[in-house]
């Protein structure tokens, strides 16, 4: 059986969420590059604010390499064969490496800035987060796009511009999800319906 390996870019509060759910009830198994920025966080003892995580990622990446998180969710994969996603994918040399160690395929997801606000501040009040203002989307989002950054910081707009498709999330949860099928039995070959039968089995 042909593993299917996907990819997920895009923007702060674009809806790459909804699609990992979505991908992980079809069987896919999740791996996300932030999670190996959360256990560095959590080593040095330090709170796992958004800015701690980006400056670690930033850190990371500076000190081993561009693709070191990629590197690190890669080794811990081992011999595992099913179908994976990996998620927060924020750098273009993660997207290289792993194109070139899974020929993964990477899926952008993208939505304008107004609907984003406010589905982040949205999900800020849910979560009980601090930076529920205009102004902390924006600071967040700048530095999230790669605005000011080097080579080695966060770059998910120059990471959009290497996915093999952007799917534009502009309508409803069901439309961004159809979507996803599409591309998955188009160009991928997959078959959602295929594997939802499957499970019912």
């Amino acid at each position: 059986m042909t593993r299917t390996a996907v990819g997920l870019v895009g923007p702060i509060a674009s809806g790459k969420g909804e699609v990992v759910k979505y991908l992980k009830k079809l069987g896919f198994t999740v791996f996300s590059l932030s999670d190996r920025v959360r256990e560095e966080v959590c080593v040095r003892g330090l709170p796992l604010s958004r800015e701690n995580l980006q400056n670690i990622g930033n850190e990371l990446r500076e000190t081993y390499g561009g693709h070191i998180l990629a590197e690190r969710t890669l080794e811990m994969l081992g011999d595992f064969e099913g179908n994976i996603v990996i998620d927060s994918i924020r750098n273009p040399s993660e997207i290289e490496f792993l194109k070139e160690a899974l020929g993964i395929t990477i899926i952008g997801i993208d939505a304008s800035p107004e609907h984003r606000l406010e589905w982040y501040i949205d999900r800020a009040w849910k979560r009980g987060e601090d930076g529920t203002m205009e102004k902390d989307f924006v600071k967040a989002n700048s530095r999230d796009l790669g605005l000011g950054e080097n080579n080695f910081g966060q770059q998910v707009g120059r990471c959009l511009a290497m996915a093999d498709v952007i799917i534009q999330n502009e309508d409803t949860k069901k439309h961004l999800l159809e979507a996803v099928d599409y591309y998955l039995i188009s160009e991928l070959g997959f078959s959602p319906e295929g594997t939802r039968r499957s499970k019912e089995k």
